[in-house]
């Protein structure tokens, strides 16, 4: 979403092929800090970039709107003013980066690129909390162990990111290797391994299915030494290749 005072402006930059470029698509556009938030709550988007023409549209007054959105998008900051102060103030109030007006689409198109970094982040971190309590809720009923079943829980929640092996797994609950996991198979009747890897794969079909990230980031960010070890992974426990799920998750 563009968000600018001026509405010529906001048709100049409509015209960049930077935005296809870095993958986005402009859905909306506003000329004051009010309708751009008003926007947003009625149709949820993933970033705005506002280019600030005070008196008339602040982006300070605008951060904060979107603010108390929930869910609030990501913002890019474009001023004439760009003064540490004005910087700082912006990076308080939430910016995800601030350009120097006037710029060059070189500078914009870089700034884009950060931003879909940080927006697959988000994103990956919202579907891995999705998953983990997707996860759960199917498998709590089956363990007794309700003091049990809450470490694991949170073992799996402070992991994000990273690859559990048994042994960092049994290193968290305070146990040996071996202990750990003949407890683990009487709580669950599984292995640590065959939990995990079960969780790891429902992660890996939810990325997939927004159709957002490519078979190898998604095979990247679950830690895969390959993409191609990944697929095989994969296919046994789904009996699709990772390529079908996204594209039907397009």
């Amino acid at each position: 979403m563009i968000a600018d005072a001026d509405i010529d402006a906001i048709t100049d930059w409509k015209r960049l092929t930077v935005w296809r470029e870095c993958g986005f698509e402009i859905v909306g556009q506003a000329i004051s800090e009010r309708s751009s938030v008003q926007y947003i709550k009625a149709s949820p988007t993933d970033l705005i970039v506002c280019r600030e023409k005070p008196p008339d549209f602040n982006a300070v007054k605008l951060l904060q709107g979107i603010g108390a959105v929930n869910s609030p998008p990501l913002c890019i900051v474009i001023s004439a003013d760009s003064s540490p102060e004005k910087m700082r103030e912006c990076f308080l109030c939430g910016a995800v980066d601030f350009i120097a007006d006037p710029i060059s689409e070189t500078i914009l198109r870089e700034s884009l690129l950060r931003a879909v970094t940080r927006i697959k982040e988000h994103n990956a971190g919202t579907a891995y909390r999705i998953t983990a309590e997707e996860y759960f809720a199917v498998t709590e009923s089956s363990i007794a162990n309700k003091a049990f079943l809450q470490t694991l829980r949170e073992l799996i929640a402070e992991n994000e990111g990273t690859v559990i092996t048994t042994q960092s797994a049994a290193e968290y609950f305070g146990f040996n290797k071996d202990y750990f996991g003949r407890l683990f198979k009487q709580n669950t009747g599984i292995t640590f391994g065959e939990f995990y890897k079960r969780f790891r794969m429902k992660y890996a079909e939810k990325l997939l299915a927004e159709g957002r990230y490519k078979v190898n980031e998604v095979s990247s960010m679950l830690g895969f030494a390959t993409a191609d070890y990944f697929t095989a992974e994969f296919r046994k426990y789904s009996g699709k290749r990772p390529l079908e799920v996204r594209k039907q998750g397009k």
